[in-house]
Protein backbone atom coordinates (compact mmCIF):
# COMPACT_ATOMS: atom_id res chain seq x y z
CA UNK A 1 0.00 0.00 0.00
CA UNK A 2 2.95 2.33 0.70
CA UNK A 3 4.75 1.71 -2.53
CA UNK A 4 1.34 2.44 -4.21
CA UNK A 5 0.96 4.98 -2.26
CA UNK A 6 4.73 6.41 -3.66
CA UNK A 7 4.11 5.65 -7.06
CA UNK A 8 1.32 7.93 -7.16
CA UNK A 9 2.76 11.09 -5.47
CA UNK A 10 5.63 10.61 -7.83
CA UNK A 11 3.44 10.38 -10.74
CA UNK A 12 1.65 13.73 -10.03
CA UNK A 13 4.69 15.50 -9.62
CA UNK A 14 6.03 14.50 -12.96
CA UNK A 15 2.80 15.54 -14.23
CA UNK A 16 3.10 18.96 -12.69
CA UNK A 17 6.21 19.01 -13.56
CA UNK A 18 5.83 18.44 -17.51
CA UNK A 19 2.42 20.99 -16.98
CA UNK A 20 4.39 24.04 -16.24
CA UNK A 21 7.54 22.97 -18.55
CA UNK A 22 4.63 22.87 -21.47
CA UNK A 23 2.96 26.17 -20.21
CA UNK A 24 6.44 28.01 -19.94
CA UNK A 25 7.31 26.95 -23.37
CA UNK A 26 4.29 28.38 -25.02
CA UNK A 27 4.87 31.69 -23.80
CA UNK A 28 8.62 31.47 -24.79
CA UNK A 29 7.78 30.63 -28.11
CA UNK A 30 4.41 32.99 -28.89
CA UNK A 31 6.30 35.79 -28.80
CA UNK A 32 9.41 34.60 -31.34
CA UNK A 33 7.96 34.12 -34.47
CA UNK A 34 7.29 37.04 -36.57
CA UNK A 35 3.68 38.48 -36.86
CA UNK A 36 1.27 36.76 -38.74
CA UNK A 37 3.20 33.63 -38.96
CA UNK A 38 2.10 30.08 -37.17
CA UNK A 39 3.76 28.38 -34.66
CA UNK A 40 5.18 24.99 -35.28
CA UNK A 41 3.99 23.04 -32.60
CA UNK A 42 0.23 25.03 -32.06
CA UNK A 43 -1.78 25.08 -35.02
CA UNK A 44 -4.88 26.14 -33.33
CA UNK A 45 -5.63 29.73 -31.84
CA UNK A 46 -2.50 31.22 -31.70
CA UNK A 47 -2.20 32.00 -35.26
CA UNK A 48 -5.50 34.10 -35.62
CA UNK A 49 -3.98 36.84 -32.46
CA UNK A 50 -0.90 36.96 -34.55
CA UNK A 51 -2.54 37.67 -37.56
CA UNK A 52 -4.80 40.34 -36.26
CA UNK A 53 -1.55 41.85 -34.36
CA UNK A 54 0.50 42.11 -37.75
CA UNK A 55 -0.12 45.54 -39.81
CA UNK A 56 -2.65 44.84 -42.51
CA UNK A 57 -1.31 44.93 -45.99
CA UNK A 58 -1.56 48.40 -48.00
CA UNK A 59 -3.88 47.60 -50.66
CA UNK A 60 -2.62 49.15 -54.02
CA UNK A 61 -5.27 50.45 -56.70
CA UNK A 62 -5.72 48.28 -58.95
CA UNK A 63 -4.57 49.77 -62.72
CA UNK A 64 -6.53 50.40 -65.35
CA UNK A 65 -5.34 48.37 -68.62
CA UNK A 66 -4.00 50.74 -71.13
CA UNK A 67 -6.03 50.88 -74.66
CA UNK A 68 -3.66 50.10 -77.23
CA UNK A 69 -4.00 52.61 -79.77
CA UNK A 70 -6.28 51.66 -83.36
CA UNK A 71 -2.70 51.05 -84.80
CA UNK A 72 -1.16 48.57 -82.69
CA UNK A 73 -4.04 46.33 -83.07
CA UNK A 74 -3.36 42.37 -84.66
CA UNK A 75 -4.81 42.17 -88.37
CA UNK A 76 -8.48 41.17 -88.83
CA UNK A 77 -10.41 44.28 -87.17
CA UNK A 78 -12.34 46.64 -89.15
CA UNK A 79 -14.66 45.56 -92.62
CA UNK A 80 -12.53 47.97 -94.53
CA UNK A 81 -9.23 47.92 -92.84
CA UNK A 82 -7.68 44.66 -92.09
CA UNK A 83 -4.56 45.84 -91.53
CA UNK A 84 -4.55 46.40 -87.87
CA UNK A 85 -7.87 48.39 -87.01
CA UNK A 86 -10.69 47.10 -85.49
CA UNK A 87 -13.89 48.06 -83.48
CA UNK A 88 -11.84 51.16 -81.94
CA UNK A 89 -10.95 52.64 -85.42
CA UNK A 90 -14.43 52.03 -86.58
CA UNK A 91 -15.60 54.39 -83.36
CA UNK A 92 -12.43 56.83 -84.02
CA UNK A 93 -13.94 57.13 -87.45
CA UNK A 94 -17.10 57.65 -86.43
CA UNK A 95 -16.27 60.36 -83.95
CA UNK A 96 -13.54 62.03 -86.17
CA UNK A 97 -14.09 65.45 -88.11
CA UNK A 98 -15.96 65.29 -91.03
CA UNK A 99 -14.60 65.29 -94.36
CA UNK A 100 -15.44 66.54 -97.81
CA UNK A 101 -16.40 64.07 -100.48
CA UNK A 102 -15.98 66.73 -103.30
CA UNK A 103 -12.70 66.07 -105.43
CA UNK A 104 -11.42 68.85 -107.84
CA UNK A 105 -11.88 69.08 -111.18
CA UNK A 106 -7.74 69.43 -112.11
CA UNK A 107 -7.24 66.44 -109.56
CA UNK A 108 -9.17 63.94 -111.67
CA UNK A 109 -7.86 65.43 -115.40
CA UNK A 110 -4.41 64.96 -114.08
CA UNK A 111 -4.45 61.78 -112.51
CA UNK A 112 -6.74 60.18 -115.32
CA UNK A 113 -3.67 59.89 -118.10
CA UNK A 114 -1.70 58.60 -115.41
CA UNK A 115 -3.89 55.40 -114.67
CA UNK A 116 -5.11 55.05 -118.29
CA UNK A 117 -1.15 54.64 -119.48
CA UNK A 118 -0.61 52.22 -116.14
CA UNK A 119 -2.94 49.90 -117.07
CA UNK A 120 -2.51 49.82 -120.72
CA UNK A 121 -3.10 46.93 -122.54
CA UNK A 122 -4.52 44.76 -119.48
CA UNK A 123 -7.89 43.69 -119.04
CA UNK A 124 -8.85 46.56 -116.72
CA UNK A 125 -11.47 49.24 -117.63
CA UNK A 126 -11.48 52.96 -115.92
CA UNK A 127 -14.35 54.94 -115.26
CA UNK A 128 -14.35 58.83 -114.43
CA UNK A 129 -17.16 59.18 -111.21
CA UNK A 130 -17.95 62.30 -109.75
CA UNK A 131 -15.14 62.24 -107.20
CA UNK A 132 -12.89 59.11 -108.11
CA UNK A 133 -11.56 57.73 -110.91
CA UNK A 134 -12.54 54.14 -110.87
CA UNK A 135 -10.17 51.37 -112.11
CA UNK A 136 -12.24 48.15 -112.75
CA UNK A 137 -10.78 44.69 -112.41
CA UNK A 138 -13.07 41.71 -113.33
CA UNK A 139 -12.68 38.43 -111.14
CA UNK A 140 -13.29 36.50 -114.43
CA UNK A 141 -9.84 37.55 -116.15
CA UNK A 142 -7.76 38.56 -112.25
CA UNK A 143 -8.57 35.85 -110.09
CA UNK A 144 -7.45 32.04 -109.78
CA UNK A 145 -10.95 30.25 -110.41
CA UNK A 146 -9.71 27.72 -108.05
CA UNK A 147 -8.17 30.04 -105.22
CA UNK A 148 -10.84 32.63 -105.50
CA UNK A 149 -9.19 35.03 -103.05
CA UNK A 150 -5.68 34.53 -105.34
CA UNK A 151 -4.70 37.05 -108.39
CA UNK A 152 -3.48 35.99 -111.45
CA UNK A 153 0.16 36.83 -112.35
CA UNK A 154 -1.03 38.84 -115.44
CA UNK A 155 -2.31 41.38 -112.77
CA UNK A 156 0.67 41.76 -111.43
CA UNK A 157 2.34 44.37 -113.42
CA UNK A 158 -1.01 46.76 -113.80
CA UNK A 159 -1.60 46.96 -110.51
CA UNK A 160 2.09 47.16 -109.51
CA UNK A 161 2.42 50.13 -112.31
CA UNK A 162 -1.13 51.80 -110.24
CA UNK A 163 0.77 51.65 -107.10
CA UNK A 164 4.13 53.32 -107.95
CA UNK A 165 1.98 55.90 -110.08
CA UNK A 166 0.37 56.91 -106.35
CA UNK A 167 3.46 55.92 -104.25
CA UNK A 168 5.24 59.72 -105.44
CA UNK A 169 1.44 61.10 -104.89
CA UNK A 170 1.29 61.59 -100.87
CA UNK A 171 -2.09 63.70 -101.60
CA UNK A 172 -3.95 60.98 -103.26
CA UNK A 173 -5.50 58.05 -101.36
CA UNK A 174 -7.44 54.69 -102.25
CA UNK A 175 -10.55 52.97 -101.75
CA UNK A 176 -10.19 48.87 -102.67
CA UNK A 177 -14.25 47.51 -103.21
CA UNK A 178 -14.84 43.81 -103.41
CA UNK A 179 -17.68 42.47 -105.23
CA UNK A 180 -19.83 39.68 -105.83
CA UNK A 181 -22.69 38.07 -107.71
CA UNK A 182 -26.05 37.38 -105.78
CA UNK A 183 -25.54 33.16 -106.37
CA UNK A 184 -24.76 31.03 -104.13
CA UNK A 185 -24.60 31.51 -100.26
CA UNK A 186 -24.46 35.19 -99.04
CA UNK A 187 -22.57 34.80 -96.41
CA UNK A 188 -19.71 33.24 -98.92
CA UNK A 189 -20.04 36.06 -101.62
CA UNK A 190 -19.06 39.01 -98.51
CA UNK A 191 -16.25 36.49 -97.61
CA UNK A 192 -15.04 35.95 -100.86
CA UNK A 193 -15.38 39.72 -101.61
CA UNK A 194 -13.18 40.92 -99.02
CA UNK A 195 -10.98 38.59 -99.60
CA UNK A 196 -10.64 40.15 -103.32
CA UNK A 197 -10.58 43.34 -101.65
CA UNK A 198 -7.70 42.27 -99.33
CA UNK A 199 -5.52 40.67 -102.68
CA UNK A 200 -5.72 43.77 -104.22
CA UNK A 201 -5.42 46.26 -101.71
CA UNK A 202 -2.56 44.32 -100.51
CA UNK A 203 -0.43 45.17 -103.56
CA UNK A 204 -1.04 49.25 -102.58
CA UNK A 205 -0.20 48.10 -99.35
CA UNK A 206 3.77 46.95 -100.09
CA UNK A 207 4.09 49.85 -101.98
CA UNK A 208 4.06 52.20 -98.80
CA UNK A 209 0.42 53.19 -98.60
CA UNK A 210 -0.81 53.44 -94.87
CA UNK A 211 -3.95 53.69 -93.11
CA UNK A 212 -4.21 57.22 -93.85
CA UNK A 213 -4.36 56.37 -97.82
CA UNK A 214 -5.71 52.72 -98.25
CA UNK A 215 -9.16 51.44 -97.42
CA UNK A 216 -10.98 48.60 -98.17
CA UNK A 217 -14.61 46.76 -97.68
CA UNK A 218 -16.27 43.80 -99.20
CA UNK A 219 -19.59 44.70 -100.36
CA UNK A 220 -21.07 41.17 -101.74
CA UNK A 221 -23.56 41.33 -104.09
CA UNK A 222 -24.96 44.61 -102.95
CA UNK A 223 -23.70 46.94 -105.34
CA UNK A 224 -24.18 45.55 -108.76
CA UNK A 225 -23.60 47.12 -112.11
CA UNK A 226 -25.83 44.66 -113.95
CA UNK A 227 -28.71 41.87 -113.50
CA UNK A 228 -27.62 38.95 -111.72
CA UNK A 229 -30.73 36.81 -113.73
CA UNK A 230 -27.79 36.22 -116.45
CA UNK A 231 -24.46 34.61 -116.80
CA UNK A 232 -22.67 37.53 -118.69
CA UNK A 233 -24.68 40.36 -115.98
CA UNK A 234 -22.91 38.03 -113.14
CA UNK A 235 -19.41 38.29 -114.74
CA UNK A 236 -19.87 41.82 -114.78
CA UNK A 237 -21.13 41.92 -111.01
CA UNK A 238 -17.91 39.90 -110.04
CA UNK A 239 -15.56 42.56 -109.76
CA UNK A 240 -12.28 44.19 -107.38
CA UNK A 241 -12.80 48.00 -107.61
CA UNK A 242 -10.11 50.67 -106.91
CA UNK A 243 -11.21 53.68 -106.80
CA UNK A 244 -8.30 56.82 -106.29
CA UNK A 245 -9.69 59.93 -104.55
CA UNK A 246 -7.76 62.61 -102.82
CA UNK A 247 -6.19 62.27 -99.93
CA UNK A 248 -8.97 64.56 -97.85
CA UNK A 249 -11.79 62.70 -99.11
CA UNK A 250 -10.56 58.95 -99.08
CA UNK A 251 -13.04 58.85 -95.21
CA UNK A 252 -16.29 60.20 -96.71
CA UNK A 253 -15.60 58.14 -99.67
CA UNK A 254 -15.23 54.82 -97.59
CA UNK A 255 -18.02 55.75 -95.35
CA UNK A 256 -20.02 56.44 -98.58
CA UNK A 257 -19.44 53.27 -100.32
Amino acid sequence: MKVLKFSTLALCIGLSACSQFQAKDKEGSAAAPAAGSSHWWWPFGVEGEATAAAPAAEKKPVEAPKVAEAASQQPGGHWWWPFGAGDSQAAADKGAKPQSLQVSKEWLDQHEQALRTAVAGSKFTIERRENALVLIAPVDSSFNPKRPELLLPITLGPLGNVAKMLQNDPESGVLVLGHSDSSGDKALNDKVSLQRAQAVSSIFRLSGLGADRLRLKGVGSSLPRADNGSAEGRALNRRVEVLLTQRTSLLALAQKN
